[in-house]
C-alpha cells in the first residue's frame, strides 16, 4: 500500500461508500443506470448544498476582505522595495488581522469539490454496470459518447455542453468581479473539459447534472435580496468549543469502535482465512489499517468539518447526533451482537441475516431510550457526555490494542502455509514400488455415485477397478466431526475425541490429521500430504502442523496454483477492493441498529454494486433460481483447480521406495452451478433449459433422485459430476504413465449433505436425513479391474485401515500405541448431530459439547430405520 492509498482512504473513501450507498439503492429501485445517476447527482447535491452555501459564504467574505486591504497593500508594494516591503505589508496584514494564507478561503468551494470530484470518478469509472447501457442517443455510458462521428473523426459532445454550462454558471457566480477574480473559474472549467474529454459518458453526465445544479443554484442566488451579515459562530464561545468538543470526543468513539475494535476482533479470530490467495498473500493486518483511515476520515475529518463549516444550520443537529450515535452504537454492538455463523473470506456470514420481529422492536425501543437519554445529557449535562464518551473511547481503544497485539503476536506461524509455490510442490509416485492415494472429497455425497456414471458411461469407465460403498457413514453432519476419524480412525471420532476430556480439541484434532502419514513414514515410505482440512482448526489449510516430521512433505495447493485459471486472474485485486472497504462497512453496520443492518449488509456486498450485481453469495441465489449461478463461485474454481492440475504436480519416480499421498480438496463443499453439459465454471451460468430436457438423467432403475429442493441440490450434484470427471481424467494419465494398476486409490468423505434427495434416507423416528452422515466410499486396490458395489456396512474410519490393508502388519497409532482394527465397526456407531459446525465455535475447548446436540447410533445397515435410534447415556 502506498502514500496516496492511505491518503484515499482517508480523504476519499467516505465519500465514495456515500456514492455506492444512494446509486445501489438508486438502481436497486429504478433498474435503470442514467435514471440511478441523475438520483446520484441530485442525492449528493442536496446533502452537500450547506456545506457549499458556507463555503460559499466564507469565499465571498473572504474576496471582500481582500478587495478592501488590495488599495493600500498594492501602495505599499510601489512605495517600497525588498525586505522593507515585506515588513510593511505583514505589519499592514497584521493590523487588519489578515494572512496571505487567507487567501485560500476565496478558493474553498473550488478545494471542497476536488474530494468528491475523485470520489466520482473512482466510482463510476470502475462500475461494471456502465458496460453495454445506453441512455438516450449514447450507446454505451462505459464509453466517450461519440455523438457525432464523421469517417474516423468522433466528437464527445457531453464534455462541450458541461464546460459551457459550467462557464455559465462561473459567470453568473462572479458577477460584478473583476475579470482576475474569474481566471481561475475559467481554467478550471477547460481543465475539466480536457480532463474528462475521453472520460466514460456516464462520468462525464453526472458531473455535467452537477454543474447544472450549480447554475440553477447561482441563478437563485443571484436573484434573491442580499442579506445583513449575521454572527457566524455561536455567540457563547465557550459553549461552542464544548459543542465541538463533543463532536470530536463522538468521533473518537466510533472511529475506534467500528473502525478498530470490530474489525480487530474479526482478524484477531480468522487472520489465517483473511489472506488474500488470489493474489499475493498480504497480512491482514492493511485491512484494518484502511478500516481505521476510512473511520477516521468519516468521524474526525467530514462530519466534524460539516459541523464547522454549518455550525448555526444544520450543523447543531451533530451536537446531538454524534453522541447518540456513539453510545448506541456502543450498545449495539456489545449487547445485541447476533452471531449469524462464520464469516467467509469475504466477511459474509454463512447464514442469511434475518431477525424476528420481536427482536427488532425490542433492540429499536432500547435504542430509542437510549437516544433520548443522550439528548437529555447534551442540553442538560454536556460536561458529563464529554466525559463519557472520551472514557468509553479510550476502554474501547485499549481493547483494540490487545486484539491487534495478539493478531500480530500470533501471524507470523501461519507464514509457513504460504511460504510454498506451484515449483515447489512436488507429489512423488512410483513406477516401480507401490502407490497409496487418499483423496479426502469434502461433503461428496454417496448416493450421487449411480446417477454420475449413468449419466456419464465415459466417466464410469475412467473409475474401473474401482468398489463402491454405498453403505457407509460418517461420525458427524459437518467436517469437524468428521474428518479425524477419516485420518486417524476410530480412536478419532466424536465420541472417542470426548472422552480423552483433558486435551484441548484442536491439539486432538492435529494428531488425527498425522497418524496415518506418520504411519506410512515409520515403514520408510515417502510420504506427501496436501491441504490438510481444519488443520489448527484453520478454514484454510495449514501445514505447518507436519513441520516437525522432516519425512513428510506437506503443502499447502489450494490458492496457489490460482494463476492457471484465467478466470482467477482479476479475483484478487477484486477481493483487496472489497476487503479494504468491507472492514469498516462491517464495523459500521454491526453499531446500527437491528432494522437497519439488512441493508447495509445487504446479501454480504455491502451495497458494493459491482459485487452484489456480479458475483451474489451463494445463501441468497435461490432467489435467481434453481438452475441459474450469477457470477463466479471463486471457491469452486481454486479447489477444483488442484484437481485439474494433480498430473502436472506428480513428480514420476522410477525406484522401488512406496508411495504414499493423501490430499483434502473442497470441490465438492465449494459447491457451484456448472455450465451444462461440460460441468465447467461460467460467469452467469444458466441451466433451466437444459435440466428441463435432461430431467430423466435423475432417475437410475427406477428410482428418481429429489431435485426440487433448492439451489444446493442442482450445485451439489453438478460439483460432484465435474470432481467425478477431473478424478477421471487424473486416472487415465496415470494409467498412461504406468502408476494405476500399481496404486490403491481411496476415494472418501468427512460427511454428506442434507438435501433430502433420497427417499430411503429420510428418516423419522429418529428425524434424520441420513444423506447428511453418508460419505462417499470409493477403493480402488493394486491391480483390480471392473467395477462393483458392496453393501457391506463401512464407516470413512475405516480409511485409514483400508489404505495400510497388506503393507502394514498390525498397525499401531504412533501417538496413543493403540491397535488399528476392524473390530472397532462392529456393534453400534456412535453419531454426533450437532448445530455448531465450525472450529471457531470450539477454539479452547476439550469437547465437543453443543448443548443442543444429539447422539444418534447405528449398526448394520444405514438404509434400515430401525436400526437407528437416539442415544441415552
Amino acid at each position: 500500500m502506498s502514500l496516496g492509498s492511505y491518503l484515499f482512504c482517508l480523504l476519499v473513501q467516505p465519500i465514495k461508500l456515500i456514492f455506492e450507498f444512494l446509486f445501489f439503492y438508486a438502481y436497486a429501485f429504478t433498474g435503470n443506470v442514467g435514471l440511478s445517476i441523475v438520483v446520484l447527482s441530485l442525492a449528493i447535491n442536496i446533502l452537500v448544498l450547506p456545506l457549499y452555501n458556507r463555503a460559499d459564504l466564507i469565499q465571498k467574505e473572504a474576496r471582500e476582505k481582500e478587495d478592501r486591504l488590495r488599495p493600500m497593500a498594492d501602495h505599499i508594494k510601489k512605495s517600497f522595495k525588498g525586505d522593507e516591503r515585506i515588513m510593511m505589508l505583514q505589519t499592514y496584514y497584521n493590523q487588519k488581522h489578515y494572512s496571505p494564507l487567507s487567501s485560500v478561503k476565496s478558493s474553498l468551494s473550488l478545494i471542497l469539490q476536488i474530494p468528491f470530484f475523485i470520489a466520482a470518478y473512482s466510482f463510476l469509472t470502475e462500475l461494471h454496470l456502465l458496460n453495454g447501457r445506453s441512455l438516450g442517443p449514447i450507446s454505451d455510458l462505459s464509453l466517450p459518447d461519440h455523438l457525432i462521428s464523421i469517417g474516423i473523426f468522433s466528437l464527445n459532445l457531453l464534455p462541450i455542453a458541461m464546460t459551457v454550462i459550467n462557464i455559465i454558471s462561473s459567470e453568473i457566480f462572479t458577477k460584478g468581479q473583476p475579470f482576475k477574480s474569474k481566471i481561475t473559474l475559467y481554467a478550471m472549467a477547460l481543465f475539466f473539459l480536457v480532463f474528462l474529454y475521453s472520460c466514460p459518458s456516464g462520468l462525464v453526465f453526472y458531473w455535467t447534472l452537477n454543474n447544472v445544479f450549480s447554475l440553477v443554484k447561482n441563478i437563485i442566488v443571484s436573484k434573491m435580496p442580499a442579506k445583513a451579515k449575521k454572527q457566524t459562530r455561536d455567540k457563547n464561545d465557550k459553549n461552542d468549543k464544548i459543542n465541538t468538543f463533543i463532536i470530536f470526543a463522538s468521533g473518537a468513539l466510533l472511529t475506534v469502535l467500528c473502525g478498530l475494535l470490530i474489525p480487530s476482533q474479526i482478524v484477531y479470530v480468522g487472520s489465517f482465512e483473511l489472506i488474500n490467495v488470489y493474489a499475493d498473500p498480504i497480512n491482514p493486518m492493511f485491512y484494518l489499517i484502511n478500516s481505521i483511515l476510512i473511520a477516521a476520515g468519516t468521524f474526525l475529518l467530514w462530519i466534524p468539518l460539516f459541523y464547522n463549516l454549518s455550525r448555526n444550520g444544520y450543523g447543531k443537529f451533530l451536537v446531538y447526533a454524534m453522541p447518540v450515535l456513539s453510545v448506541t452504537g456502543v450498545i449495539n454492538y456489545i449487547f445485541f451482537n447476533v452471531n449469524f455463523g462464520v464469516l467467509s473470506q469475504k466477511l459474509i456470514y454463512v447464514k442469511p441475516m434475518e431477525y424476528e420481529a420481536k427482536q427488532i422492536g425490542y433492540n429499536l425501543m432500547i435504542n430509542l431510550l437510549c437516544a433520548a437519554l443522550m439528548v437529555f445529557m447534551v442540553r442538560r449535562f454536556k460536561k458529563a457526555v464529554r466525559f463519557i464518551t472520551v472514557a468509553v473511547a479510550v476502554g474501547i481503544l485499549a481493547l483494540s490494542v490487545k486484539n491487534v497485539y495478539k493478531t500480530v503476536r500470533d501471524f507470523p506461524d501461519y507464514s509457513f502455509s504460504f511460504s510454498n509455490t506451484i515449483e515447489d510442490i512436488s507429489i512423488p509416485m512410483t513406477t516401480e514400488g507401490q502407490n497409496v492415494v487418499v483423496i479426502m472429497m469434502d461433503r461428496m455425497i454417496n448416493g450421487y455415485i449411480p446417477y454420475i456414471f449413468n449419466e456419464r458411461p465415459d466417466v464410469a469407465a475412467q473409475f474401473d477397478g474401482f468398489t463402491y460403498y454405498p453403505n457407509t457413514v460418517s461420525f458427524g453432519q459437518f467436517t469437524i466431526f468428521g474428518v479425524p476419524s477419516v485420518y486417524g480412525g476410530y480412536e478419532y471420532t466424536p465420541a472417542n475425541i470426548n472422552a480423552r476430556a483433558d486435551e484441548l480439541l484442536i491439539d486432538k484434532n492435529n494428531e488425527a490429521l498425522r497418524v496415518l502419514p506418520t504411519i506410512f513414514a515409520d515403514n520408510g515410505w515417502n510420504v506427501t500430504v496436501g491441504d490438510p482440512p481444519y488443520s489448527n482448526y484453520c478454514w484454510f489449510p495449514d501445514p505447518s502442523i507436519y513441520s516437525g516430521d522432516d519425512r513428510i512433505n506437506a503443502y499447502q495447493i489450494a490458492g496457489v496454483i490460482n494463476s492457471r485459471s484465467d478466470l482467477l486472474n482479476s479475483v484478487g485485486a477484486e477481493y483487496d477492493t472489497r476487503l479494504n472497504r468491507n472492514f469498516f462497512c462491517f464495523g459500521f453496520m454491526k453499531m446500527m441498529p437491528y432494522f437497519m443492518q439488512p441493508y447495509l449488509y445487504n446479501d454480504g456486498s455491502y451495497f458494493y454494486c459491482n459485487y452484489y450485481f456480479d458475483y451474489v453469495p451463494s445463501s441468497y441465489r435461490n432467489a435467481y433460481g434453481y438452475h441459474v449461478q450469477p457470477g463466479l463461485k471463486e471457491d469452486y474454481i481454486m479447489a477444483h483447480l488442484v484437481l485439474e492440475n494433480l498430473d502436472d504436480l506428480v513428480d514420476i519416480q522410477q525406484t522401488e521406495q512406496n508411495c504414499f499421498f493423501i490430499l483434502s480438496n473442497q470441490t465438492t463443499h465449494d459447491t457451484s452451478i456448472l455450465s451444462e453439459p461440460s460441468y465447467e465454471p461460467q460467469l452467469n451460468a444458466d441451466n433451466t433449459e437444459y435440466d428441463a430436457a435432461h430431467m430423466d438423467r435423475f432417475t437410475v432403475n427406477g428410482v428418481t433422485m429429489n431435485m426440487d429442493a433448492s439451489y444446493d441440490s442442482y450445485a451439489h450434484y453438478e460439483s460432484n459430476m465435474a470432481a467425478c470427471i477431473a478424478l477421471g481424467n487424473w486416472f487415465d494419465y496415470l494409467r498412461a504413465n504406468g502408476l494405476y494398476d500399481n496404486t490403491r486409490i481411496i476415494i472418501v468423505a468427512d460427511h454428506g449433505r442434507a438435501l433430502g434427495q433420497f427417499d430411503d434416507l429420510l428418516m423419522t423416528d429418529p428425524a434424520l436425513d441420513v444423506e447428511s452422515v453418508n460419505p462417499v466410499l470409493l477403493v480402488k486396490d493394486f491391480g483390480s479391474t471392473g467395477f462393483t458395489t458392496s453393501y457391506d456396512f463401512m464407516t470413512n474410519a475405516d480409511t485409514p485401515l483400508l489404505a495400510l490393508q497388506g503393507l502394514v502388519d498390525n498397525p499401531v497409532n504412533p501417538f496413543t500405541g493403540n491397535l488399528l482394527t476392524e473390530a472397532d465397526r462392529e456393534g453400534d456407531q456412535l453419531i454426533y448431530i450437532s448445530g455448531r459446525p465450525f472450529t471457531v465455535d470450539y477454539q479452547g475447548h476439550t469437547q465437543f459439547d453443543d448443548p443442543d446436540g444429539i447422539w444418534m447410533t447405528v449398526r448394520d445397515n444405514i438404509y434400515d430405520e430401525a436400526n437407528w435410534n437416539y442415544y441415552n447415556e
